[in-house]
């Protein structure tokens, strides 16, 4: 394959890597060549061009309990005047980890993580109270079951964790492919000793280090949501079905006006219409509600409170 690339413009060889790194963000340039068919240094050029033109983001993201974030809630917010101004002003809260402004009847939605239900009630009313926000929909998460930028399933035991693993985690949230090397010199540790460290906590649920796409209009790739209404008995069975597609990013089942949470990445509008039909032609699955990602706003799971930080 050629290594020539349009500046600002994703090819073919750049989705494939986009798809690689957003399922183990710390691959080598050596194992992503081989994935794609190029040369081991043409690989990490290419990886570099996308990280400083800004198409994506590595960083570790933390087990939701780990940072004390036991509730997460997302919310679909109608505005009267600028969505922008209201987008930026849910942005600069803490417990938001995303704000997308959307197509449709709502003009953003946001994702927030609280302690417990009452800190997310009260973020709601604070939320709510933000100039031009009109109406707010709340879903409550009743179980994450896919998500290429956070670690899902059992949480970490409490107490597992010292001091030179909440250090690791701090370093790789700041940057997911920083090498044994350099994370072994910020916790004081050997490169071998941070290797088997880094892979407990990866293997452990601890951390995932992925590849957010930062949808910045260039790439070829949109994002688009979906709300489903089940069937009763078929809730989880059908959400655990939708994790296995390839273009579907996120699936939680929810509490709320749908029963289901999704988020498909499709490189064509043919490409999203076959993933709607699939979706829509399981049994089960009585109604389905799409709107696009037009912006992320906000898109970061990090913490600025991690451990002994």
């Amino acid at each position: 394959m050629s290594n020539q690339f349009t500046p600002g413009v994703l090819d073919g060889i750049d989705e494939a890597i986009l798809l690689l790194l957003e399922q183990d963000g710390r691959l080598t340039h050596r194992e992503i060549a081989a994935e794609v068919g190029l040369s081991r240094s043409a690989a990490a050029t290419r990886v570099q061009r996308l990280l400083a033109e800004g198409h994506i983001d590595i960083r570790g993201v933390v087990h939701p309990a780990v940072l004390g974030h036991d509730v997460l809630a997302h919310v679909s917010v109608t505005v009267n005047g600028s969505a922008t101004h209201v987008a930026q002003a849910a942005a600069a809260r803490e417990d938001t980890t995303l704000v997308s402004m959307t197509s449709g009847h709502h003009a953003l939605v946001l994702e927030l993580r609280a302690k417990d239900i009452v800190r997310i009630d009260d973020a709601l009313a604070e939320v709510r109270a933000i100039n031009g926000i009109v109406t707010t929909e709340t879903l409550l998460y009743t179980e994450v079951i896919r998500d290429v930028a956070a670690p899902v399933g059992p949480a970490p035991a409490a107490g597992s964790l010292d001091e030179t693993d909440y250090a690791l985690l701090r370093a790789l949230q700041a940057n997911g492919r920083a090498s044994y090397v350099d994370l072994a010199a910020s916790v004081g540790l050997s490169p071998a000793g941070t290797r088997r460290r880094v892979v407990r906590l990866l293997d452990g649920n601890v951390v995932r280090v992925g590849a957010v796409v930062r949808h910045s209009g260039r790439e070829r790739r949109t994002a688009t949501g979906i709300g489903l209404r089940l069937d009763g008995a078929a809730h989880r069975p059908i959400a655990e079905q939708l994790a296995t597609l390839p273009s579907v990013t996120f699936v939680a089942r929810t509490l709320g006006r749908y029963d289901a949470l999704l988020t498909v990445n499709t490189a064509t509008s043919g490409d999203l219409v076959d993933v709607l039909d699939h979706i829509r032609e399981l049994d089960g699955v009585r109604e389905a509600e799409t709107w696009s990602h037009l912006r992320f706003v906000k898109e970061t799971y990090a913490s600025l409170h991690l451990g002994g930080a």
